[in-house]
């Protein structure tokens, strides 16, 4: 398999028999709830609880995160212009006539031009809005993402058929480096064919020498039970997985 993607308006980048995840667009998210919980990490927001108009505050803004799957528009400003407490709006700016009512970071994956100016026209009061556009302002912005791996039993061997070291694939992407397999992401695979649930006590290790790479296929013992495998990547970032 092999698959390509374009990152941030560069060259091309080539991975072969991975499923790639490419952080500068849209496809970095699944689904809209995994997409802000990734953005507040990243950007190192303070997430307020469900149920309100922001997402969360940021260096004395409130934040809203914008629609990730596509460019916000100023139609996707209604839930801001509705939601807006107005009487503490009025409050504030009674009390300090020449300050902003209210700070505003909004958050999106690419917008209209005019995005803080349509807002700032809805309101019938002063308020200071910032834009950060991840796909322009952002380009090097990095998610810390678990990693995955597929692995599988059969006529007798363990194979780890993909390994999907996240964070290390999102580094090389903003290298643009290109990876042909993904044995040349791992620094060492160990499996523990008797895993008690508790402790790992691997009983195979492969830690290649020099160039060469780890098998990536294993032969079961007649005796195995419960496998558990650890893989490290080149990062030093660990996954570890159960095979039952």
């Amino acid at each position: 398999m092999l698959i390509v993607c374009q990152v941030g308006g560069g060259q091309p980048l080539v991975y072969t028999g991975f499923e790639v995840y490419n952080v500068n667009h849209y496809d970095v998210f699944r689904n809209p709830v995994e997409a802000k919980s990734l953005l507040i990490k990243a950007l190192e927001i303070q997430k307020f609880p469900a149920g309100g108009i922001y997402d969360g505050e940021k260096d004395g803004r409130m934040v809203k995160i914008m629609p990730v799957d596509r460019i916000a528009t100023r139609a996707d400003l209604n839930e801001l212009i509705t939601g807006f407490d107005y009487r503490a709006f009025q409050r504030r700016q009674e009390e300090s006539p020449t300050r902003p009512v209210e700070k505003l970071l909004l958050v999106c994956m690419g917008h209209e031009p005019d995005l803080a100016a349509a807002l700032k026209r809805e309101v019938p009061h002063t308020i200071e809005v910032e834009v950060m556009d991840i796909l322009r302002d952002k380009s090097n912005l990095e998610f810390k993402r678990e990693s995955e791996a597929r692995i599988v039993r059969r006529n007798g061997q363990l194979i780890i058929e993909q390994f999907f070291p996240m964070n290390l694939l999102q580094k090389l992407s903003l290298m643009q480096e290109n990876v042909e397999d993904w044995k040349e992401l791992v620094e060492s695979v160990k499996i523990d064919f008797n895993y008690d649930g508790a402790v790992l006590s691997p009983s195979l290790i492969d830690l290649p020498e020099d160039a060469e790479l780890v098998k990536g296929v294993y032969p079961i013992p007649a005796d195995a039970g419960t496998i558990r495998v650890k893989i490290t990547d080149l990062l030093s970032e660990s996954l570890e997985v159960t095979v039952e």
